[in-house]
């Protein structure tokens, strides 16, 4: 393909997907920050833009901006050296970061990939304002991911255990984010830079299999691709149904406006996204019943995010269960990640986050039932010893404490160090008769167990110096 044909499509793809218009007016967009790592795809995109920037807007005000992770050293120094020498080169304004994303990762908490992704595309949105400002107008923030990406993204989350509406896997517009390359392939990427004669960096983790998507990648994208050389393709075909059925779905969601609306606050997110919250949102059981089933459930987990703020940690089996409760009796709850319930309320499922002081109660299958109550904790607060009533930090929970028999797979921790043991080798040890083990009632986070009732408190889940809201277990027998 030669580079006027490439161009085009690429202008082309950008029209279709209404990248450069105005969210409020009929003016164009005053700037565009592209972030570049220096990679073939983040040059061959700042390559596209100064050589359309008079089809685009000829006004448009460009800046770039790389981001120096610190992870790779030398070589990492050595990609922010070429991406400054390139855009003085083409003479396109810049700004480089240099973050320890190394050391974010480990007080955040989270892996290298995460907090490197939450750090970039805050400072992308630090600058689109910035530029907004500086303009008068709205700017986009333009990032690199092309064709093979949306395939390998596609294949991530079907293996991650997505949805069917997961499966649209990249978005080619999210609020100012745009992806102009995600229906072009790699390989014309490449090409398209060596018609240029322009050269690009390679970052060396990029070929570390290590990496879950590097394995797809280098790993699995290659044997699919000898099974049929237009796997990419039809991959990015299905995650472009499942965007538009996702779009349908929003439309259903928003026009039968099932979800009231209390705004209390603001959720942001690490990489600078904002997300409003409300004390509850309550949906019609009339309206969602009378929904597509896939429906019903994006209309559940809108109206989580709108209470917690956040979509993460909101499993399919807490969307199955919610729905269920249109089936079910009047007063019958749901507890949910993030502190939240969902009740059933004569005609409408309510869900909301529990308030300091108000009980949770789970419905089990076991002699008995927990009741949860959850409160700020202060260091004068006494910690029970009571034989049924256990104290834990709400921080640590992962997703939802249901009260249940032992399962196999189910393991405790019992040191401070985070060393466990399989419950089953932990009744061993402590002389249970094998009988009475699966009378015994476990208090449940997934397959791990945070209190085996009347016997002993997971170490994980104890109150400590960090501890910032507390649930006190009270177990109930029938």
């Amino acid at each position: 393909m030669d580079r006027k044909t490439f161009e085009k499509n690429i202008i082309e793809y950008m029209k279709m997907h209404s990248m450069m218009n105005s969210f409020s007016s009929k003016e164009k967009i005053k700037g565009v920050v592209l972030g570049v790592s220096g990679g073939a795809d983040s040059v061959a995109l700042l390559s596209f833009f100064i050589a359309c920037k008079s089809e685009i807007n000829s006004e448009l005000r460009i800046r770039v901006v790389h981001v120096n992770h610190m992870i790779r050293g030398e070589e990492a120094d050595s990609d922010q050296r070429f991406v400054e020498n390139l855009c003085e080169k083409l003479g396109v304004e810049y700004k480089v970061y240099k973050e320890n994303i190394p050391a974010m990762a480990a007080e955040m908490n989270m892996t290298e990939e995460e907090a490197g992704r939450n750090f970039r595309y805050k400072v992308f949105r630090e600058n689109a304002l910035e530029l907004e400002q500086e303009t008068g107008g709205e700017c986009r923030i333009a990032v690199a991911h092309n064709k093979d990406d949306l395939a390998e993204t596609v294949l991530y989350n079907m293996i991650r255990g997505s949805s069917i509406l997961g499966l649209a896997g990249i978005k080619p517009v999210r609020e100012r984010i745009i992806r102009p390359l995600l229906d072009t392939p790699r390989v014309e990427l490449e090409a398209y830079l060596e018609e240029l004669g322009q050269d690009y960096v390679t970052d060396s983790t990029n070929l570390d299999t290590e990496y879950t998507r590097n394995k797809i990648r280098h790993l699995i994208m290659p044997e699919i691709k000898k099974l049929n050389s237009g796997a990419v393709d039809h991959i990015a075909d299905v995650a472009r149904d499942a965007l538009e059925l996702g779009d349908d779905i929003s439309n259903i969601v928003s026009n039968d406006k099932t979800v009231k609306e209390n705004p209390v606050g603001e959720y942001t997110y690490p990489d600078g996204r904002k997300q409003v919250i409300y004390d509850k949102q309550e949906i019609s059981i009339a309206v969602l019943s009378s929904l597509p089933r896939i429906a019903r459930g994006e209309v559940v987990l809108e109206a989580i995010e709108r209470v917690c703020g956040r979509r993460k940690d909101i499993t399919r089996e807490h969307i199955r269960q919610v729905c269920e409760l249109v089936w079910k009796e009047n007063g019958k709850r749901v507890n949910l990640p993030y502190g939240m319930v969902a009740s059933r309320v004569y005609d409408r499922i309510v869900i909301k986050n529990v308030s300091s002081g108000e009980s949770r109660e789970t419905d089990d299958k076991n002699e008995g039932r927990i009741v949860i109550t959850e409160m700020t904790f202060s260091d004068h607060m006494e910690i029970s010893k009571k034989e049924y009533t256990k104290m834990i930090d709400c921080g640590k929970i992962k997703s939802t404490l249901v009260l249940r028999k032992p399962s196999p797979d189910d393991y405790i921790v019992i040191s401070k160090n985070g060393g466990s043991k399989k419950l089953s080798r932990y009744f061993t040890a402590e002389k249970v008769e094998r009988d009475r083990r699966q009378d015994i009632p476990v208090v449940a986070d997934g397959d791990e167990i945070v209190w085996i009732v009347g016997m002993r408190l997971s170490e994980r889940y104890k109150v400590g110096p960090d501890t910032e809201k507390v649930a006190v277990i009270d177990y109930v027998k029938n």
